[in-house]
């Protein structure tokens, strides 16, 4: 399977898997008569995951794009040219 179909099913994956992270959240808030206070944990706790999985998939489709030129760049310079 070839580099950007893998992080696009990636991507996918824990797209999914943070959206049914996120509405357990929601629905074990709603179960739980908790104060404030702990409701502003319990988000901390489902959200910072969330934004350091995407830094983490930014980056690699990042440097995915950057391997892909590198291999192009040298494909071209690794063809010889006819007379």
């Amino acid at each position: 399977m070839p580099l950007p179909a893998i992080l696009w099913l990636s991507i996918a994956l824990v797209a999914l898997s943070q959206v049914m992270i996120l509405r357990s959240t929601v629905r074990a808030m709603r179960a739980a008569e908790s104060e404030q206070a702990r409701r502003g944990i319990e988000w901390a706790y489902a959200v910072v995951p969330v934004i350091a999985l995407l830094l983490v998939l930014v980056a690699t489709w990042q440097a995915s794009e950057q391997h892909t030129l590198r291999l192009g760049l040298e494909a071209s310079a690794n063809q010889t040219v006819a007379p």
